[in-house]
Formats: structure tokens, sequence, C-alpha cells
């Protein structure tokens, strides 16, 4: 069983430039910590991947991975198709507009197929999170 964390914080900006850097997955490497390129391989009829590759320097090893996206009004949701070392990649950006901005929740499932112990799962995972949502909010910011 993976990891699961979860957090979230207010970015000032419109919905939809949040949505549109959410979504712009060719550019994760220009704002994502450790990943390093990107590659969407299959798109929704509205233009939105549907699935992805990553290539992601995760310190300790170079991986690998495919998700794929689901989208409810603006909430994105993915899950792990294939990946090396991952037996798990589950999760979820939930977007609500607010007086300040749009407030973010960004939840995460991660389990590796290494022996490594619990609490370090814990950590990686909220070091994941952590740059995830300081990288999207300052991604989405400076586009506002």
């Amino acid at each position: 069983m993976g990891e699961k964390v979860s957090d979230a914080t207010t970015v000032a900006a419109p919905i939809d430039t949040v949505w549109n850097v959410i979504t712009d997955v060719e550019a994760y490497p220009e704002w994502t910590d450790g990943v390093e390129e990107t590659q969407v391989l299959a798109t929704t009829e509205e233009g939105y991947p549907h699935q992805a590759w990553f290539r992601v320097d995760a310190k300790v090893a170079e991986i690998t991975y495919t998700i794929e996206y689901r989208y409810d009004g603006y909430d994105i949701r993915w899950h792990l198709i294939e990946g090396e070392l991952l037996s798990q990649l589950d999760g979820a950006y939930e977007l609500t507009e607010d007086g300040d901005g749009t407030h973010v929740t960004y939840s995460l499932a991660v389990d590796v197929d290494l022996p490594v112990p619990g609490f370090m799962k814990k950590r990686a995972a909220r070091t994941i999170l952590d740059q995830g949502l300081t990288g999207l909010k300052g991604r989405a910011e400076a586009q506002d």
C-alpha cells in the first residue's frame, strides 16, 4: 500500500490559468523539480493530455513512468499505467475559485518496488507534493 499525502494552497491566479499550467504537461520540466522530460502520448477530444510519459531524476535513481489522466470539471486525476520502480502513483488536483484566486488541493499516493521503510516513502511523497504545489503556484502566478 502506498503512502498518501495531501495539501492545499491558494494560487493568486484565475482558475483557467492554473488549469492551463497543470494540463501543459510538456512544460513540466520548466517548473517541476526533478522532472527532466515529458511526452504526451494521447489526448482527449478537448486536447488535454490523456496519457503522458515522464522521466524523473528521483535522486536515488532515474525513473520513467506513464500515467493516465481523467477530468471532471476542474478536477484532474491520474493513475499509474506502468513505471520503473513504481507500483503506485495516483493523484489529483482539485481546483476551486475563491476570492483570492484559485484554491488548489493536491493529493498523492505513491509506492515503490524497493524495500524502503514507510517513513522514507512518506517523506518522498511529501517532497513530491510540496515541490509540485510550490512549482505550480510560482508558474501560475508568473503567468497571470
